[in-house]
């Protein structure tokens, strides 16, 4: 150990010796250094002195230290053999006198006797008159004379509990089983003897209690005895408060305690005000929305009946610390609480739950209950919380959208099989004030979503918006539902063109009820972004609306399509073109239809008239494409563009008629397919059809063709150079541009081995 220590001690002065060396030869690298020699090593000498200063002192405060403590344990180790030559000079005296202290066994009977009969021999007087008091006291409790009762009962309370104490105390001194046994005895002795005493205690427990829960009647009539009760009542939480001090640990406690007789008063006082609150039960078998509105009205005017009582009756009667008014408060709330989820716990239409929602929402916090000016200084609706949680609220509101929905749901669907059956009746349809005919159907649905939006407004955002919502898509489904009866009744006049007798009519009062409900959907679909937490995009009604109102206007156009399709077959053939009046009669037609057209509101009755222009146009060009007519010579080809010049004129004029101002596609397009009969040069065709294709940029190969085929003089070189020059001419629609050609359908191409159209014109 030695050895390592003198290598450990050389190594260091080693190390110290290199870094010296190293330091000094750093400093003294440069000849101008020198001359200061001395003073490097005068100031090196001086570090060494203190730095050995130091360690003496240190030294000698660490020896002076281990001085002390060794004087120390010194003096511990000689207090240790004092106390252990103290234990066994102890311990011999205790096996000494081990044998004789077995004789002092009987000594300490008797003491425990006598402690035992001086306590029965100094509560012996009062232990007499026990009986006495008890019967007395239960006359005092029957007689309501409370104070001087439970100054009875305070003192047999006071004499049990010292003979008791007394008892118990005794414990201590017993050491055998016997001792115990006869200890224990002499206990339940006292405790069966005082029985009497925590049955007394117990009736007027009962009595102050019924008095609690009676305590408005008894502060009407005698607030005294009301007062004593009270008073009794603060004794006894004094009394606890006084017992439950001391070390837990303690023997002793008295019997019966903590009574707890405040929390017992509030509890019984609780049951008083709910049996006032809820005087008749509920039948939720046959419960119904006007009577649970009833129920809620009464339960609404006894609260606040017992609210105003307890403040002015029942307050003066307890002390300010009880806060009566505030308590009683919380008291009705949470029964009025446990009631409503009772309530809300059965199965309950939807215009119950309005009732009882309507209640919690806007009636209970209101002036005209929680709200009262009378009340409302006592406590704050935000201390005690809501009637019922949030999210329970929230399921509620659910639920009475469900339920609102299906009801909804079903009104509507019956609605509308009754406006079936009123389509299919014998009768004209009503008419407006204006001579339009009008269906009341979906201004009558309108009207009771709006009507459920706006009662669930009163309620606030969140069910308006969930009612909103249902609402919405009851609209949307009613609308879907009336496109499917559109198309059922179309196909029942498809079956019989006389039935129903008043086809057009109730068509055209269905259009007009759309055209009305128009101005009603902003109410009931606001533009703003509708609220979120929705869990799908509400459907767009207006979108729908025309949908509904788009069915009607094509059955209505399909009538008219039915009656002149015929006619049309007349066109495109040889009688049609030496002299026809075909295209006189349609015109005629049309002016028929526009006596409907008038009873239709703006903008429909534009929409109308343009399909049906556009219609014709459609027909007239379909017809002359699939017609078998093949023009055998230069004058035929004039003929028919002449005619064609002529339809288009006619038309022109019936259209004026109508009101539709400048017809935007039938005559520019007869007229425009017209000149490809007129011109008498073949050659030039390309060029024709080029300015054919910058009007009508959606024409194709197949309906050129087919033109060119009912001219009868075009070549096979003639049909290459026109789509050829189709081809290198192939223009994109522009964005305002309707395309015409793709619902005009091109004739199918004939058989190889058909025989040449002309033999079979």
């Amino acid at each position: 150990m030695a050895a390592e220590e003198s290598d450990a001690l050389d190594k260091a002065e080693s190390l110290a010796r290199g870094a010296a060396l190293k330091w000094a030869s750093g400093i003294f690298a440069r000849p101008d250094q020198l001359a200061h020699l001395g003073q490097y090593r005068r100031r090196e000498t001086q570090r060494n002195n203190s730095i050995q200063s130091r360690l003496k002192s240190a030294l000698q405060s660490y020896l002076e230290g281990v001085e002390l403590g060794l004087a120390q344990l010194r003096a511990a180790q000689t207090d240790v053999h004092h106390v252990q030559k103290a234990l066994r000079e102890s311990q011999d005296i205790w096996r000494a006198g081990q044998g004789s202290l077995e004789h002092l066994e009987s000594f300490r009977q008797l003491v425990m006797e006598h402690i035992q009969l001086s306590v029965v021999i100094q509560s012996l007087p009062q232990i007499y008159a026990v009986p006495t008091l008890i019967g007395q006291s239960r006359e005092l409790i029957e007689n309501q004379q409370l104070l001087e009762a439970h100054v009875h009962l305070r003192d047999l309370e006071s004499l049990r509990d010292d003979v008791l104490y007394r008892l118990q105390r005794v414990g201590p001194l017993v050491s055998t089983c016997d001792d115990v046994q006869e200890s224990a005895e002499a206990l339940d002795l006292v405790r069966h003897f005082f029985a009497g005493v925590q049955d007394l205690s117990e009736e007027l427990s009962h009595l102050i209690f019924s008095l609690a829960r009676s305590a408005l009647n008894v502060a009407s009539s005698d607030p005294s005895v009301l007062v004593s009760a009270v008073r009794i009542i603060e004794r006894e939480e004094f009394l606890d408060i006084e017992e439950s001090r001391g070390p837990p640990q303690q023997l002793w406690r008295p019997p019966g305690r903590p009574k707890r007789w405040r929390e017992q008063f509030f509890q019984a006082l609780e049951k008083g005000v709910c049996e006032r609150l809820m005087v008749s039960p509920m039948n939720w078998e046959e419960l119904n929305p006007s009577e649970l509105a009833k129920h809620l009205k009464d339960v609404q005017r006894r609260m606040v009946e017992e609210l105003q009582t307890v403040s002015s009756v029942l307050v003066p009667c307890v002390p300010p610390h009880y806060e009566l008014s505030r308590t009683v408060s919380i008291m009705c709330h949470q029964i009025i609480s446990r009631h409503l989820r009772e309530i809300l716990s059965h199965d309950l239409p939807h215009p119950a739950l309005y009732h009882i929602l309507h209640w919690i929402t806007i009636v209970y916090p209101s002036e005209e209950l929680m709200g009262h000016p009378e009340l409302s200084l006592e406590m704050d609706l935000s201390d005690i919380g809501p009637l019922i949680p949030q999210e329970m609220l929230e399921d509620q509101q659910n639920r009475y959208t469900r339920g609102m929905r299906t009801c909804l749901s079903q009104w509507i669907h019956k609605a509308l099989e009754v406006e079936y059956t009123d389509w299919l009746r014998d009768q004209e349809p009503d008419k407006d004030q204006d001579g339009f005919y009008l269906s009341g159907l979906q201004q009558i649905v309108m009207q009771m979503l709006l009507e459920n939006v706006q009662l669930a407004s009163v309620l606030g955002e969140s069910l308006e918006n969930r009612v909103r919502n249902a609402a919405l898509y009851e609209m949307d489904n009613c609308l879907v539902w009336l496109r499917e009866a559109l198309v059922k009744y179309g196909i029942e006049h498809m079956k019989d063109h006389s039935y129903p007798t008043y086809y057009i009519p109730y068509l055209l009062a269905i259009i007009n009820a759309c055209s009305a409900l128009s101005s009603s959907i902003a109410q009931l679909q606001p533009e703003e972004t509708p609220a979120p937490g929705f869990r799908k995009a509400v459907p767009c009604l207006q979108v729908s609306l025309d949908k509904t109102q788009k069915k009607a206007c094509h059955l209505l156009l399909d009538e008219l399509q039915t009656d002149i399709q015929p006619l049309f077959q007349v066109i495109a053939s040889r009688p049609w073109l030496s002299s026809s009046d075909t295209v006189r009669i349609i015109c005629e037609k049309m002016e028929n239809f526009g006596h409907y057209l008038r009873q239709i509101r703006p903008p429909v009755n534009e929409y109308l008239l343009a399909h049906t222009e556009r219609m014709i146009a459609i027909e007239y060009v379909k017809t002359l494409l699939h017609s078998k007519l093949v023009c055998k010579n230069c004058a035929e080809r004039l003929q028919l563009s002449q005619r064609m010049s002529m339809d288009a004129e006619e038309l022109n004029a019936a259209f004026l008629r109508l009101g539709l101002e400048e017809p935007p596609l039938c005559v520019p397009l007869i007229l425009a397919l017209q000149e490809l009969f007129a011109l008498k040069d073949p050659s030039l065709l390309s060029l024709e059809v080029s300015g054919l294709m910058t009007a009508f940029p959606d024409i194709s190969d197949d309906h050129v063709l087919a033109l060119l085929e009912l001219r009868g003089d075009v070549n096979r070189d003639t049909r290459h150079s026109v789509l050829g020059m189709m081809q290198r001419q192939a223009l994109s629609l522009p964005e305002d541009y309707r395309p015409i050609f793709i619902s005009i359908p091109v004739p199918v191409p004939p058989p190889p081995f058909c025989l040449h159209p002309s033999s079979c014109a």
